[in-house]
C-alpha cells in the first residue's frame, strides 16, 4: 500500500470536514400568486406605490414640470367657494389637513403624467408589494450559530456494527478553538452481535469483550495519527465482559444482540488546529467459542442506541443477562493540555 501524498491527505481532510458544512439561511420570499393575487393586481399595487413619491432626488421640479404647472394654472391664485371659506371661519376645517382617503381614490393615469392609453390607477393596500426595489438586505450566515460557539463538532451514527474496525465518530475542530493541543475523552455504549447458521442440535456459544482485544485508532485525511500516549480504557460499573447463549432449534438462521455497558477512552492527546478533521476507530478482535454450530460471526456494536432494547433475539436465547447500566448517548469532552 502506497503512502498518500500531502496533497491527498489535505484533500481527504477537506472532504471529511464537509460533513459539518452548514449552508447559510436561504432567502425564500412568499409567493403572492399562491394567495390568489393576479399579475395585473400586483402591477397596479407597484405603480400606485411608486406614484406616491417624488421622483426628483433634490425635491426641485424640472423645466418641463414648471411649464405644465404654468399652463394648467397651478401657480395662479386659487378661487375658493363661500362654503369652504365659511368652514374656515367656523373652525370646522383645517386647511393643512388633507383627506386621509385621497390616496385610495381612483385616478386617471393622464392626471399623473403617464404616457400611453388612459387607465384608472388605484391603491389597494390589501395587495402585497411585490418586485419592488427597496433597501437592500444582506442575508448571510448568522454569527451566533453553533459553528462559531463550539470548539469542535462531532458526527456519529448509532448501532454501528462491523467485523472489527468501527468508525465510532468524526470530529471537526472549529475556528473558535483556543489552544493548539487538547486532551480528549469519549464514552460510547457498546454491545455484541452474533449471527450464523446451523443444522446441528443443542448449539451453544460464548462471547466476550476482553480489555486486551480493544484498541483505538485515530486518522487524519485517511492516515494514522501517532498518539503521544496510550489511551486509557475504562468500563462502566456494571459492564458485562462475557455472555453466553444457545440456539433455540435447528436447522436455524440465528442472530441477536445484547447490551454490554459503556466504554470510555481517555488521555487522547491531539493537535487542535482549526479545520482539522479526525476519524476515531475502535479496533476489536472478536473473541468467542461455539459448540454444535456450523458457522457464526461476532461483531461489536458501538454507540448502542438509547432507544434500543438491551437484548434482541432471533432463533437463539441469551442465557446471561445484559448489563444493568443505563444506555446513554455518545459523549465527548476535551480540555487544553
Amino acid at each position: 500500500m502506497t503512502t498518500p501524498s500531502l496533497c491527498e491527505i489535505l484533500r481527504q481532510n477537506r472532504r471529511n470536514g464537509l460533513v459539518f458544512n452548514t449552508p447559510g439561511i436561504r432567502y425564500t420570499p412568499v409567493n403572492p400568486y399562491l394567495s390568489g393575487f393576479t399579475q395585473p393586481q400586483l402591477d397596479m399595487r407597484r405603480k400606485a406605490e411608486i406614484l406616491q413619491y417624488n421622483k426628483s432626488s433634490n425635491g426641485k421640479i424640472t423645466k418641463k414640470q414648471s411649464w405644465v404647472n404654468l399652463v394648467r394654472g397651478s401657480t395662479q391664485r386659487k378661487q375658493y367657494s363661500s362654503y369652504y371659506i365659511r368652514q374656515l371661519q367656523e373652525g370646522s376645517l383645517n386647511p393643512n389637513e388633507s383627506c386621509p382617503n385621497d390616496k385610495y381614490l381612483p385616478t386617471s393615469s393622464k392626471k399623473s403624467g403617464i404616457p400611453g392609453p388612459e387607465i384608472i390607477l388605484y391603491l389597494d393596500p390589501n395587495v402585497p408589494l411585490y418586485n419592488y426595489n427597496t433597501t437592500q438586505i444582506a442575508y448571510g450566515t448568522d454569527n451566533n450559530d453553533q459553528q462559531t460557539q463550539d470548539k469542535w463538532l462531532v458526527s456519529y451514527d448509532t448501532n454501528v456494527t462491523d467485523i472489527n474496525l468501527q468508525n465510532v465518530f468524526i470530529m471537526n475542530i472549529r475556528q473558535s478553538i483556543d489552544e493548539s493541543v487538547y486532551n480528549f475523552s469519549f464514552t460510547t455504549s457498546v454491545g455484541l452481535f452474533i449471527s450464523g447458521y446451523t443444522q446441528q442440535a443443542n448449539g451453544t456459544f460464548t462471547m466476550s469483550i476482553p480489555p486486551g482485544n480493544l484498541s483505538l485508532l485515530v486518522t487524519y485525511g485517511g492516515v494514522n495519527v501517532p498518539l503521544a500516549y496510550m489511551p486509557v480504557i475504562t468500563y462502566s460499573p456494571n459492564f458485562v465482559y462475557g455472555i453466553s447463549g444457545e440456539i433455540m432449534s435447528s436447522p436455524a438462521t440465528f442472530s441477536g444482540k445484547v447490551y454490554m455497558g459503556e466504554i470510555t477512552f481517555s488521555n487522547i492527546l491531539l493537535n487542535s488546529n482549526p479545520n482539522t478533521t479526525y476519524d476515531f476507530f475502535i479496533d476489536f478482535i472478536p473473541n468467542y467459542t461455539v459448540n454444535n454450530i456450523d458457522n457464526a460471526a461476532v461483531y461489536i456494536i458501538t454507540n448502542y442506541g438509547s432507544g434500543t432494547e438491551k437484548i434482541q433475539e432471533a432463533e437463539l436465547d441469551f442465557t446471561s443477562p445484559a448489563s444493568i447500566d443505563p444506555i446513554t448517548t455518545f459523549r465527548l469532552t476535551g480540555s487544553p493540555r
